[in-house]
Order: C-alpha cells, then structure tokens, then sequence
C-alpha cells in the first residue's frame, strides 16, 4: 500500500487531507505533538514529537519512507531536510506573505500590492526587509530550501501559497468578532473604511482539496509554487455580514477610516498596517491542477459559523485579536459620530455639483 506522511493533521484542514488521502488507497502516519487530539479525526496512524526541533524530527520519524509527504505544520525547511531521499513527492504549506508589500506595503511604489498578484510577483528577500518584524523572509528562506533539495533531485517539490484560513478548528477565527457580536446583542460593529478591503481567503476544505490535487496531478505540480483562494471572494463587510446572518443576526456597519487606530481594526490582518488589499491571483492552479472549490464559499461560512457557536465555550480553540470591549468601543463610536457631524457644515456639496452634458455623435440636444 501507497505511504503518506502527514506533519501536523489536527487544523482546519487535516481531517480533509488525511481523509482525501485515504480515499486515494495511502496509508496515512500523522505526525504531531499531541496536545491537540481533536474529536472526528479519520483513523490513521499517529505519531508524536516536536516538528519544530531537527533532532525530534530525526527520532520521530526514523528512516521511513512514504510516497508522499506533506508539511502542513512545523519547521518545514529542517522536515524537508529530513525527508530528503526518503520520499518521492514533498509538498509544504507556505503563505502570501512571502510576497513583497504585503506586511511591509511602503516598500512599493504606489504602496499596497496590486490587484492580482500571481506568482511571478516580487518575493520579500531572503535577508528580510529593514523594520520589519514579522518575519516573512522566513518564509521566503524555507520556500528557496524545500525547492533547492527539489532541484537537487531529493524528491519533487511542491509548495501552496495560502491566504487566511477559516474553518472548524482554526486557531484564529476572524469571523468571531461578528459572530459574537450578534451573540452578545450588539447592534452595529466598527469596520475599517466601511469594509471594503479585500484580503483572498481560502476555506479549510479548498485548502485540503489544493494539496490533493498535487497528487492526482503529481508530474504538473512538481517544482511548481500555487496561489490558492476560493472561488468567491468578499469585502471585509461582506464577510462580516454573512457570518452575522449565519449567526442569525445583522450588524450595521460604523465606518472608520483604515488609518485612525478602532476597534475595527481587530478584524484585519496586522492590524490593517499591512496591505489593504491581497487579492491573489489562482488562475494557475486552475490551468495546470484543474482547481474547483470543492465547497462554495458561502457554504463553508456558515459551516464555519456553526462550529464557531457550538464550540464557543472551548477557549482552546481562540486565540482572536478582537477584545470585545463594548464599554470601550461604545465610547468610540460616541466620539467618532460627534467628530464627523463637526464636519458636517464643511463638507462638499454634491448635489450641488454636476457634470457637463457630454456631446453626443448627434450633438447635445
């Protein structure tokens, strides 16, 4: 029988990809630490160390060989390292925040990433950028090793580029600070300039699906790097939208520019000090994997929202940004509209305005 590998299993995605891999005939060996032994897990084999540490690695694992191994967790770059000669197809998870301007977006020029970026765009240097303190060139470091052994013939390579996750099971739930809300009562939720950033994301069921078709589709994916979102993508206020109506709720929107310090500011990467924008292009993963949403977008929300609420009371499961301290952003809010109706004698009026009748082929009548 066929063997995987699979470094971490008890994320939003694992029981996706071992199950998808079981259903492909692998024997499937989860390598992990332990603590999270999360219930509905497929049957597999497990085994427990640190990913994180070469010399557990090495004890761990052994000399075993698989087919396929795949690193959703860990060090990746001393796990490759370790499979090096001991796995035909390796296949890593890395993040969009490997390209340049996404923490750091000043560094371009206009600033904020373009609409779209695909694979070829400029990557963050392996030295890193000065000031920042992320650590994205990290990412970059592990990527150039795991594709360096590729090249030098120690197994195929492949790496998924993932954008922000949501699922049952993710660590950091963006999706919670509507949810609560509509939980807790609350009528309105603070949103950076309205909403209408758009960062790609990727549910916990696509991102199983993306790794899965590395392997039907073994020989396109080797050496290659994939982009992966869902079909369907939304503005930060469509999410919270739908997540507030999944939630059985509705919130109204107080809009906040993105660079006064809010309470919005909880619901955006890095605190919306990042790009505004992260809109990925898929379209290769598309043409050379055959990439579908294996669940729509919409679908995985409220599935998403389900699990949220019927696990709300297992802290394990949260690590959010959001406080939710309401006396706080009520005072906020007080302050924000009593500021914005002070300029309101100051404002342009625009239906006082109005365009020149543009001439026609015929002339303006």
């Amino acid at each position: 029988m066929k063997q995987a590998l699979v470094v971490g299993g008890s994320g939003p995605s694992g029981p996706y990809l071992l199950s998808g891999l079981q259903e492909r005939g692998y024997d499937v060996t989860m390598f992990h630490t332990g603590r999270h032994e999360p219930d509905g897990l497929p049957e597999v084999r497990h085994v427990h160390g640190d990913p994180y540490q070469p010399d557990s690695i090495a004890e761990t694992l052994g000399d075993a060989e698989y087919d396929v191994a795949v690193a959703t967790y860990g060090r990746v770059r001393h796990i490759a390292a370790h499979m090096a000669g001991k796995t035909g197809q390796f296949i890593s998870v890395s993040g969009t925040p490997i390209y340049k301007g996404f923490i750091t977006p000043s560094v371009l020029e206009p600033a904020d990433l373009p609409i779209g970026v695909n694979e070829g765009f400029e990557l963050v240097p392996p030295d890193g950028i000065p000031g920042e303190t992320y650590g994205s060139a990290a990412i970059r470091r592990t990527e150039d090793a795991v594709f360096g052994l590729g090249a030098d013939g120690a197994f195929a390579a492949t790496t998924f580029r993932y954008p922000s996750i949501y699922g049952p099971r993710n660590p950091h739930s963006w999706e919670w600070s509507a949810v609560r809300r509509v939980l807790d009562g609350r009528e309105f939720m603070v949103l950076p300039d309205g909403g209408l950033p758009v960062h790609s994301r990727l549910s916990a069921w696509n991102a199983a699906h993306s790794v899965l078709l590395a392997i039907d589709h073994s020989e396109a994916a080797a050496g290659e790097a994939f982009n992966c979102a869902d079909d369907d993508q939304f503005s930060l206020a469509q999410w919270c939208a739908m997540a507030a109506t999944a939630a059985g709720g509705e919130l109204d929107v107080v809009s906040v520019p993105g660079d006064i310090p809010s309470p919005g500011w909880a619901t955006m990467v890095f605190h919306y000090s990042s790009s505004r924008h992260v809109v990925i292009d898929t379209s290769k993963i598309r043409r050379l994997l055959h990439y579908t949403d294996a669940k729509p977008a919409r679908q995985g929300l409220v599935e998403t929202v389900e699990w949220q609420i019927a696990h709300q009371d297992q802290p394990e499961w949260w690590s959010v940004l959001d406080p939710f301290d309401y006396e706080a952003e009520d005072a906020f809010v007080t302050a924000w509209r009593t500021a914005t109706e002070a300029l309101e004698p100051h404002t342009t009026r625009w239906q006082d305005l109005s365009m020149p009748l543009p001439q026609t082929a015929s002339g303006s009548s």
